[in-house]
């Protein structure tokens, strides 16, 4: 079943997973590299982390607006693609049933 994993959460199972280090540092940690992760993006660049995947900012699909103020605004997203570890993690996923999940 597909569970949501909080940043708390996430920030629990690293410290869990770490010997000598307190859990404000673990916090402080993750907390600082999303911080970088976010002004990385915000600036343009793309983050890759090997295994893992890569985070590009690109432009948005074009938008039919009603507000011809707003016609021509360019507009940005952030696209991830999974690496070659992720990708063979996320394949090993049981696959339910339609019928299983409801």
């Amino acid at each position: 079943m597909k569970q949501k994993i909080s940043k708390t959460q996430l920030i629990d199972l690293v410290y869990d997973s770490v010997k000598g280090v307190q859990l404000k540092q673990v916090d402080a940690v993750v907390n600082s590299f999303l911080e970088k992760l976010s002004d990385a993006l915000s600036n343009g660049s793309s983050v890759e982390m090997r295994g893992f995947g890569s985070f590009d900012v690109v432009p948005s699909k074009s938008r039919i607006k009603t507000d011809s103020e707003n016609k021509n605004k360019k507009s940005w997203r952030v696209k991830f693609k999974a690496g070659k570890k992720l990708k063979a993690n996320v394949k090993k996923i049981p696959v339910e049933e339609e019928n299983e999940k409801n």
